[in-house]
């Protein structure tokens, strides 16, 4: 158990200091796999959209939630409101359990987010203080408050975009 506990602080710690590493990825896919802990943690190859599908009706482990959690710097309780699944529950599975299709579509979402958020705001640190301020754009609320729903995750992708573009 403490053995994927280290391995997976491991990753984390590889995605924050080596941006570069990230960058070079080739396409979102890669982004997103690397997002999640890579493709051990997943356990299926992403390459297109119908992966996507086939990984979020399969389910993703449990220790993605973790993973992802880290990543954004929130707690295990506040991950579970994310993804809507009490915080017992996640607390009662074991890392390697599958989560349900509605959590791993949530978390596919989320990581999709940080990716995207990790390319246009350059490091990890500024993506996850940005998701932590509060914006005018979304009336003074934070972005972390919006990643629970598909319509919020569209809508940071969306500003992520107008600021790659220098519309923000």
């Amino acid at each position: 158990m403490t053995n994927v506990v280290i391995m997976r602080s491991l990753k984390i710690q590889n995605l924050v200091k080596e941006p570069k590493a990230f960058y070079g990825l080739q396409n979102k896919y890669d982004r997103i796999v690397s997002v999640l802990g890579g493709s051990v943690n997943v356990g299926h190859a992403i390459n297109n959209d119908i992966d996507l599908i086939e990984i979020t009706r399969k389910g993703l482990p449990k220790s993605v939630v973790a993973t992802i959690g880290s990543i954004l710097g929130i707690s295990m309780e506040r991950m579970s409101n994310l993804i809507h699944v009490s915080h017992r529950t996640i607390q009662r599975k074991h890392d390697d359990e599958l989560l349900n299709v509605y959590s791993t579509e949530q978390i596919l979402e989320i990581a999709e987010v940080i990716s995207r958020g990790i390319e246009v705001l350059g490091s990890i640190e500024a993506f996850t203080a940005w998701l932590h301020k509060d914006l005018r754009a979304l009336n003074y609320g934070k972005p972390l408050d919006f990643l629970d729903t598909s319509f919020g995750t569209n809508l940071i992708k969306d500003i992520l975009g107008r600021i790659e573009h220098g519309v923000y």
